[in-house]
């Protein structure tokens, strides 16, 4: 144990104390409410009520020591705090009265990780010990950290029922070296996350005036290194944030893994709102183990800064989730054999994907493609997708089925095994009112194509490249790429569905079109061509631009006949093109 004094007051000045002040004062530290006989001052430095007399301390195995000049041991705001070198010397430490506080150095012996200041509060039930933020000092710890699992838990307390614990000042952001994390990844931190994670439920409240908790909760700080887990963490609380080091957080397993994901957000009892996990990079050692779900989460979801690799599984997944949000996401399996997708977004409401990069290469030669589909979208409403970058994927670039007012701006899918984008029906529901906007595909064959298959209502604009093709089961949907493009044609055997192209010069009408209203109207200046369709029955006339000026202007065409009224306003027909206004035959006697 360092036995260097510094005063209460030098130690808050240090800590920026202001934010936790409030919290000390209540334990009679601020105050200036002085160290008493028998405190942690007597034990590390001994002394007495006189500020002279030798003391042995309380038999903690700490040193003797004197009150160090301080008159009578007890100067107000001056009393001195003792340093601990690690948590191994608050085992078996038992503070004298409230308020008295200790400088931990570091969790770990020779570490400077993990440290902070401990206030001691006599009323604590030891039953509350968590082994990172409140301490009974009557639970072991063995030097070399071997039981720190069971430190966690509190196994081997000595008095269940007694009170007195240290306790950290209350703070919203946690780091995981309070608890005693390992950045190494050596040994499983499960234990340490969900002891911290239980810890921050303890700041979940309801707002005034709010029905229910929202950004009440805390956040987790990992530390830099490398986190193993081998097994799925669980995390039942509202307001629980996930944030990992700026300079990279990797999440690892230790060579096998029990359970779906790394990370699981979920309560069966309700959903769980305000949660997060940002900027961590996932390793799963070639295992199918997913980064993080999102399961009956909402209001909002954030999952941001995000990275995977070595993984036969997705990177998140969101699982009957509202208003949710996943961001700034990089995956490439380089799994080999896996058939993994890479976000997969399940039977929810209201999302947004955007500014994505996944790579489906399951060889780090690019020789082998994973088995599945870079985003893959399932019985989900609202789903809008920005920015999405996806390549090599051996089934599809974006798979969606049974989805309800999709929408994806500027999708970017190439080599995609079986086509880089599919709008389909799931096993329940048929894709409705779906939009893509600027997407650009790339590839041979089907791999450069837009499947739009059983869907009804659903729109292709300003399509940039690829083949679309509109499948018989496909009803009263509308392809515009007349702002050009440089991809393959559109092909048509839907029902109703409406193609217009100034690439093809022509608009294509498979079934029939229906206009509403009384000024509705259709003009089309290249061809109209209404495929399949038995009759024209329109509610009022019909007007055709009559006058010859030109071969490709004026006139109706019947079969190889040719109709139009010439500058006398005389009715005249020909069997062929016209070469002039008089060309032809006068229809008939005319008046």
């Amino acid at each position: 144990m360092n036995r260097e004094a510094i005063s209460r007051r030098q130690m808050l000045a240090r800590l920026g104390i202001g934010a936790v002040g409030a919290t000390f004062a209540t334990a009679g530290i601020v105050s200036g409410a002085p160290f008493g006989e028998g405190s942690v001052q007597n034990q590390v430095y001994g002394g007495g009520s006189d500020g002279n007399s030798k003391g042995s301390g309380r038999g903690n195995g700490h040193g003797n020591g004197n009150a160090n000049g301080h008159e009578n041991g007890n100067a107000a705001c001056d009393t001195p705090i003792c340093s601990l070198s690690s948590m191994l010397d608050l085992v078996g430490l038992e503070g004298g009265t409230d308020g008295e506080c200790v400088q931990l150095i570091g969790y770990r012996p020779g570490h400077t990780i993990g440290g902070g200041p401990f206030y001691w509060d006599a009323a604590r039930p030891r039953a509350d010990h968590n082994g990172g933020a409140v301490i009974s000092p009557t639970v072991p710890l063995l030097p070399d950290f071997s039981n720190l699992s069971g430190f966690l838990n509190g196994i081997g307390e000595t008095a269940p029922s007694g009170t007195g614990c240290w306790v950290r000042p209350v703070k919203a952001e946690i780091p995981l070296e309070e608890f005693g994390i390992d950045p190494t990844g050596q040994t499983d931190s499960y234990d340490v996350i969900m002891q911290a994670a239980a810890y921050a439920l303890s700041f979940n409240q309801n707002p005034t005036g709010q029905s229910y908790q929202t950004n009440v909760g805390a956040t987790l700080l990992f530390p830099r290194g490398s986190i193993r887990l081998d097994r799925e963490v669980v995390l039942s609380g509202w307001g629980i944030h996930l944030r990992g080091h700026r300079l990279m957080t990797r999440i690892c397993n230790g060579g096998s893994f029990t359970g779906e994901a790394y990370f699981r957000f979920y309560n069966p009892a309700t959903y769980l709102s305000d949660v997060s996990c940002c900027d961590m990079a996932f390793d799963g050692r070639g295992l199918a183990v997913k980064g993080v779900v999102f399961q009956r989460c909402r209001n909002p979801v954030i999952a941001s800064g995000l990275s995977g690799q070595y993984m036969g599984a997705a990177l998140v997944k969101t699982l009957q989730c509202d208003m949710w949000l996943i961001d700034d996401v990089f995956f490439i399996p380089l799994a080999p054999g896996s058939s993994a997708n890479g976000i997969e977004i399940i039977s929810g409401n209201e999302g947004v994907l955007s500014r994505a990069k996944l790579f489906g290469w399951n060889h780090t030669a690019g020789t082998e493609k994973t088995n599945g589909s870079a985003v893959y979208i399932e019985n989900n409403e609202e789903v809008k997708l920005f920015a999405v970058e996806i390549a090599f994927f051996g089934r599809y670039g974006l798979e969606a089925r049974g989805c309800f007012a999709l929408k994806s701006y500027d999708l970017q899918a190439e080599s995609c095994g079986l086509g880089g984008v599919i709008l389909t029906a799931s096993g329940t529901k048929r894709s409705i009112y779906c939009t893509f906007s600027g997407t650009n595909l790339d590839g041979v064959g089907d791999q450069k194509k837009l499947w739009i298959d059983d869907a009804l209502g659903c729109r292709v604009l300003d399509h940039t490249a690829g083949p679309i093709e509109l499948t018989t089961k496909s009803e009263k949907c509308v392809v515009d790429i007349s702002a050009g493009g440089r991809g393959g044609g559109v092909t048509n055997t839907g029902t109703n569905n409406v193609v217009i192209s100034d690439f093809f010069g022509q608009f294509k009408v498979s079934g029939g079109v229906r206009i509403p209203g009384a000024t509705g109207k259709v003009t089309a200046e290249g061809t109209l061509a209404l495929e399949a369709a038995t009759s024209i029955v329109p509610k009022k006339h019909m007007t055709f631009q009559s006058d010859w000026t030109t071969l490709d202007a004026g006139g109706l065409r019947l079969g190889t006949y040719r109709l139009w009224v010439d500058s006398s306003g005389r009715l005249r027909m020909k069997n062929g093109d016209p070469t002039g206004d008089t060309d032809g035959e006068l229809v008939a006697a005319q008046s």
